[in-house]
């Protein structure tokens, strides 16, 4: 049986995600987040697994991942977080990850370097964060792109794009992640 972990299972997309490949697949599955076992209630016995874990946590995420096929990560805000999954992944030989990517207008190389010669101390403090949290998701973008691992990226829709298509676009996400993991397991 086809074994995959959710890293950042927790989170709305690692849940949808869930839901998704326990209603249309016969995958067993590894769910790992922050207080995993407070904040996930197990659905199926059989093929879930649920490991309370931080991203920085090498050994724990190393164990995570062992037997694991394919890896999802939801969460790319922490680019020393997103080195430390693919220090795991390579560790448990894990080669296959799916993660969410920036919006799509900021994955190329010009939207980093505009972002991080973006310093301007006269911005307010909710627009500082949200630029300190692009670059953030940016890096980590590159970081990902860059590693020797068979990477695939399903691109969030713009917040506008959001806002207009409420929870549609949720449900895009994990039938374009579910198609990925079946194009992995032919």
């Amino acid at each position: 049986m086809k074994r995959l972990a959710i890293l950042g299972a927790a989170g709305t997309i690692g849940q949808l995600t869930r839901q998704t490949l326990l209603e249309r697949t016969n995958f067993s599955l590894v769910l790992y987040a922050r207080q995993a076992t407070e904040r996930l209630q197990q659905i199926d016995a059989a093929r879930e697994t649920i490991i309370d874990g931080d991203f920085l946590d090498l050994g724990r995420l190393v164990r995570a991942l062992q037997g694991c096929q394919s890896v999802f990560l939801t969460d790319i805000h922490d680019p020393r977080a997103t080195l430390r999954v693919i220090e795991a992944m390579k560790l448990a030989e894990v080669s296959q990850l799916i993660s969410v990517a920036p919006e799509r207008n900021l994955c190329h190389p010009e939207a980093l370097k505009q972002l991080a010669t973006s310093s301007d101390l006269s911005l307010s403090p909710k627009t500082h964060q949200l630029l300190l949290q692009q670059k953030n998701r940016l890096m980590s973008y590159h970081l990902i792109a860059g590693s020797e691992l068979i990477v695939s990226f399903v691109h969030l829709p713009s917040e506008k794009e959001r806002m207009a298509q409420r929870n549609a676009w949720q449900k895009a996400i994990a039938d374009e992640i579910l198609a990925i993991f079946h194009g992995c397991a032919a």
